[in-house]
């Protein structure tokens, strides 16, 4: 367990990890005591007992000369609402310039954020981590970034990872830029190894998914010539390992649901509550995965995750004493901790309504466990396609 932990957090990592919580009352303990974390929170961190309110707000008006008080005042006031949990991406990374943080307090506001840390290997963020490390002000940032753009504008990105463009090496060169001149040089030539898209977690999806599609089978299975009856599709794969009968049609049946009350009124509205909301949202379906694969969008922390627990060799223990629960939960916890890190994601999070669900899903007594509860808690949370076209 991180030492690091608050109070509340170590109260809600301590509830997922009880030995005391059915499914239900899991689901129940979400949706009705579990604290999670608001923006607000996160933001007032990093604010040293500033008034959030009002350095957010003189912030936007100086970095936006065209937003009036009252639009300012609005958004923020939409940020500190208790029930907000996210900004986007860029967003968070202004916030950071009006907050005058560091580089390394932007890093972590930023993966609290938005689940992952600056991207020293994106075009866009290496501007605004030069910036940072510099610092400028926003405006200043903002200007700079539009002029390397212009400068990369037509430049390649990317696709199969090279050896020398994986995150550790760019951080040091990127690090070591001093002057503007510097840094429209090594956009310039370092065009090639850049990207948008994560390279560790890229190699990570698609050694995991072939894990899938092609699973290795015993000698007798594979003389039994069961091969291809073994082998699965995406959809195989969305269907087994992320829970589409799930999580994917009760979306679909709250888009039918809207278009339903848009023409009949409020009777029969299936809504999704914050948690189902949180923990449903961007996930994936078999375009995006699809998308993925061919490098077209980036792989998210939520596939990742997923697909770890899908392929888990599980721990590699002596085989004369068996493991206690606890080790057995402590070893998959640090192993998806540290495969999360390397891929520039931030750790599990308690107070993070998905986060807290795997950690109550892998806190079982056997590795081979963790499916059957993820099921359950899926099937408790959403329902299951077969059961509702029977009614």
């Amino acid at each position: 367990m991180n030492s690091d932990m608050t109070e509340l957090s170590r109260a809600m990592y301590d509830e997922a990890t009880s030995d005391f919580l059915t499914v239900q009352d899991a689901v129940e303990y979400l949706e009705k005591e579990g604290r999670m974390r608001t923006l607000r929170e996160k933001l007032e961190k990093f604010a040293y007992g500033r008034d959030l309110q009002t350095v957010l707000t003189e912030g936007l008006m100086k970095n936006h000369p065209d937003l009036s008080k009252d639009s300012a005042r609005k958004r923020v006031r939409g940020w500190l609402t208790s029930d907000s949990r996210s900004l986007e991406k860029p967003d968070a990374i202004e916030v950071c310039f009006i907050l005058g943080l560091s580089l390394e307090e932007a890093d972590q506001l930023v993966a609290s954020i938005a689940e992952e840390g600056l991207h020293w290997r994106s075009p866009d963020e290496i501007v605004y981590i030069f910036a940072l490390k510099q610092g400028m002000a926003y405006p200043q940032a903002r200007a700079l970034h539009e002029e390397m753009g212009a400068l990369l504008k037509g430049a390649r990105e990317e696709r199969a990872p090279q050896e020398d463009s994986f995150t550790p090496i760019i951080r040091r060169e990127v690090y070591a830029l001093q002057s503007k001149e510097e840094l429209a040089d090594y956009l310039r030539q370092a065009a090639p190894r850049l990207g948008r898209c994560h390279n560790t977690a890229y190699q990570l999806f698609t050694e995991m998914m072939e894990m899938l599609k092609n699973p290795q089978l015993d000698e007798a299975m594979a003389q039994a010539e069961v091969m291809d009856a073994e082998k699965l599709t995406i959809r195989d794969i969305l269907r087994e390992y992320f829970y589409e009968n799930n999580v994917l049609y009760a979306k679909e049946l709250v888009r039918e649901s809207k278009k339903k009350n848009s023409r009949l009124g409020e009777s029969g509205k299936r809504i999704f509550t914050a948690i189902e909301k949180s923990i449903s949202d961007s996930w994936p379906d078999e375009a995006t995965l699809s998308k993925m694969k061919s490098r077209k969008a980036d792989v998210t922390r939520k596939v990742l995750i997923l697909l770890f627990l899908a392929t888990d060799a599980g721990p590699d223990f002596d085989e004369e004493e068996e493991p206690t629960r606890d080790e057995v939960f402590q070893d998959l916890y640090q192993r998806l901790n540290d495969m999360l890190n390397l891929c520039g994601f931030s750790a599990l999070d308690p107070r993070a309504p998905f986060d807290w669900l795997i950690l109550y899903c892998i806190c079982v007594p056997d590795m081979f466990d963790v499916d059957a509860r993820m099921r359950a808690m899926f099937k408790t949370m959403f329902g299951e396609r077969m059961e509702q076209e029977s009614e």
